[in-house]
C-alpha cells in the first residue's frame, strides 16, 4: 500500500534527523572537550622531552593519545556510522517507494 511506504520514508527520515543531530551535536562539543583534555596534559607534570611544563602546542600535539578525548573521538565516529546507516535506509525507502510507484 501506498501509506506503508509513505509511513516508511517518514520514519526514515526521522531516523536520519535524529542521527544527524546527534552528530551534530558531538562536533558542537569537540573544540570543548578537546581543550579539557589540553587542559589535562599540561597539568599532568612535564613534558619528558624538554623536562618542563608542557606548552599549549606541545599538550596538542598529544592529544589523542588523552583516553577521555580518545573516546568522545570514537563516539564521534560512531555517530557518523549511524548517520551514514539512517541515509542509506532513507535512501532505499525512496527507491522502494519509486519502484512501488512505477509498478502501479
Amino acid at each position: 500500500m501506498a501509506s506503508d511506504y509513505v509511513k516508511n520514508i517518514e520514519q526514515a527520515a526521522t531516523r536520519l534527523a535524529d542521527a544527524v543531530k546527534a552528530t551534530m551535536t558531538l562536533e558542537d562539543n569537540r573544540h570543548a572537550v578537546k581543550m579539557a583534555a589540553i587542559n589535562r596534559i599540561m597539568k599532568s607534570g612535564d613534558n619528558p622531552l624538554t623536562n618542563k611544563p608542557h606548552s599549549f602546542s606541545s599538550a596538542e600535539a598529544l592529544v589523542h593519545s588523552d583516553a577521555q578525548y580518545a573516546d568522545y573521538l570514537e563516539q564521534i565516529r560512531e555517530a557518523e556510522y549511524s548517520r551514514i546507516l539512517a541515509r542509506g535506509a532513507y535512501d532505499a525507502a525512496l527507491a522502494a517507494a519509486r519502484l512501488q510507484s512505477e509498478v502501479a
